[in-house]
């Protein structure tokens, strides 16, 4: 009879043992295929914006922003507001096309300084510019200093805070408490590549957009020499049909001099066999530039 317990005792070791090494081998398995999620590696080191591709996928983003609110697609505009800024402002479906002004039936954002933290999972774009509204019926509308905040996850998704009351946009950012966020949206943050010759475009045609809008700012946005050859901003404006005729013409070709604190473009303009047109741009930053521009008679 001992013998019996014995083999019995010893049966219902060795089932155990197989039970528990059965267990641990599927625990493992599911520790495998299972991995802990990753901590997102967050810098709170805050810097200006340089790269240009970047640069303008930002202001891209703020403009497919305003695409949403002009197409009165009211869901997706509420899934790509951080969540935060919607709790505030007590957001939802149905008031957010009311929440987000459109200025005019359609609307283009012009970025114009922008901050970041760089080397970071968790990415904070911290933006400046101005919105133009554009209406068959009116003239086109006008709004400056336009602050947002772009804020892309781990998964490259974004969502999107206006900011307001901001006095300097640097000081904010590195003021601001940058942390992990978790975007339940699906939208995807895209870099797309701009090249030079469209980003010299860009940059007459917001000269140009300026000459109208606010003379002021095109008219401080002139080198120093091409602004000599203005008695002052008056004489400046009583030009600006002339300038903006000249200098939107197509480009020819241009030049380029990189330097360590600024690229400048030489681009070549021909508006007749006998007229050549210069214009000189001076980038320190995207969409931070001095411009200056000759009017040549080759007769």
């Amino acid at each position: 009879m001992k013998k019996d317990n014995s083999k019995i005792l010893i049966i219902v070791i060795i089932i155990l043992l197989v039970i528990t090494s059965v267990i641990a081998v599927l625990l493992s398995l599911n520790s495998s295929s299972n991995p802990p999620s990753k901590e997102p590696n967050i810098s709170k080191e805050i810097t200006r914006l340089s790269d240009v591709d970047t640069f303008f996928s930002v202001q891209n983003t703020i403009n497919y922003f305003y695409d949403l609110r002009e197409e009165n697609k009211a869901k997706e505009l509420l899934d790509l507001l951080n969540e935060e800024y919607v709790n505030n402002y007590n957001i939802t479906e149905n008031n957010v096309l009311e929440k987000i002004a459109l200025y005019n039936e359609s609307v283009s954002f012009n970025l114009e300084e922008a901050y970041y933290n760089a080397n970071s999972d968790i990415t904070y774009y911290f933006i400046k510019g101005y919105i133009v509204g554009e209406s068959f019926a009116d003239s086109a509308t006008y709004n400056d200093n336009k602050y947002f905040l772009i804020t892309v996850d781990m998964d490259n998704n974004y969502v999107v805070t206006p900011l307001e009351n901001i006095n300097n946009l640097e000081e904010y950012a590195k003021r601001y408490n940058i942390e992990n966020i978790e975007i339940n949206n699906t939208s995807e943050f895209k870099i797309s590549e701009l090249d030079d010759k469209n980003k010299i475009s860009n940059y007459i045609n917001k000269f140009s957009d300026l000459l109208f809008l606010d003379s002021n700012k095109a008219y401080n946005m002139l080198d120093d020499t091409t602004k000599g050859n203005y008695a002052n901003i008056d004489d400046f404006n009583n030009n600006i049909n002339n300038i903006y005729q000249k200098i939107k013409l197509k480009i020819n070709y241009f030049t380029k001099e990189e330097n360590e604190n600024n690229n400048i473009y030489n681009v070549y303009i021909r508006d007749s066999e006998i007229n050549t047109i210069i214009i000189n741009i001076i980038e320190y930053y995207p969409y931070d530039f001095k411009i200056g521009f000759n009017f040549i008679n080759n007769s």
